[in-house]
């Protein structure tokens, strides 16, 4: 597993005044409509290009245009005011990034993103003056899995944001050691990226915004839990009580993703899950 593909192209996004980086793999041919890709915490847009099972290597060969951007805080962001790095900041960013993005490849757009990434994708979504044609998200729930909340609320400071080891990060984002190749541990250490305090708090209370961020959505919305998630609990309640929020959405399907852990994208079956997020969007869009 390598950490760049040939398809993916650098790209900088005027964005609300902010300058955003990412990278950008679009098909031979016409595009079938634009997938945006937001990254976790403590990863950037290379989350979604590391080999040839990654999204940017296989939606493009779908028909599909795909970016994955650097959220603020990350990439050539990383300095921007603490303002931007907040989740409220992040989604007004996001917002103008998505526009400036449909307006330079063309839409439908549908959005995907992981962990952080996953519910800026959500805020995101609800907040768009034109909906999305639909949203899927990976690694976030409701339900914390026991001491983890504690654990990175014990992180929360003042310094401008937090660098994990990559040994304990590694033990939070695999699942079982059958579920991973070794050379995966390598791809998240070089991955790795400093966390921003301002996500960091306001990630610390998701559960609490969960509810008003679920309801402003009308897209149809994909929710992926991974089954040996080691942040979030994935069992039929935590699905249960985590596709209750989304009370306008078009439609929710919840899948429980097995045999990964919380970076599905870095695990054995990342072609499975990024062939079941090019599905959900090849539904949203031929609905459009």
């Amino acid at each position: 597993m390598t950490t760049t593909t040939a398809a993916a192209t650098p790209i900088t996004v005027d964005a609300a005044g902010v300058s955003l980086s990412g990278r950008a793999a679009e098909p031979a041919g016409p595009s079938r409509g634009l997938i945006v890709a937001m990254h976790g915490g403590t990863y950037d847009s290379g989350y979604y290009d590391v080999g040839p099972d990654s999204l940017l290597a296989l939606g493009p060969r779908l028909d599909y245009t795909v970016v994955a951007v650097d959220r603020p805080g990350y990439g050539a962001a990383t300095d921007v005011d603490d303002a931007h790095k907040s989740f409220a900041g992040q989604t007004a960013v996001l917002v103008a990034a998505v526009d400036e993005l449909v307006a330079r490849y063309g839409g439908p757009v549908v959005l995907i993103g992981h962990s952080i990434g996953g519910m800026m994708a959500l805020r995101t979504a609800g907040a768009m003056s034109t909906p999305p044609a639909g949203v899927e998200v990976s690694g976030l729930g409701e339900l914390w899995q026991p001491g983890l909340r504690e654990m990175w609320s014990s992180l929360i400071g003042d310094a401008p944001a937090v660098s994990l080891p990559a040994e304990g990060h590694a033990q939070v984002m695999f699942g079982e050691e059958n579920t991973f190749d070794a050379g995966s541990v390598t791809v998240d250490a070089e991955l790795l990226r400093p966390l921003p305090m301002p996500e960091l708090v306001d990630v610390v209370a998701w559960s609490e915004q969960l509810p008003q961020v679920g309801a402003a959505i009308s897209a149809p919305v994909s929710l992926t839990l991974a089954e040996q998630d080691r942040i979030w609990q994935s069992d039929d309640a935590a699905r249960t009580a985590l596709a209750g929020h989304f009370t306008a959405a078009a439609s929710v399907d919840i899948d429980l993703f097995t045999g990964a852990g919380h970076s599905i994208e870095l695990h054995r079956r990342a072609r499975a899950y990024a062939l079941h997020q090019l599905a959900f969007a090849e539904d949203c869009l031929s609905r459009v």
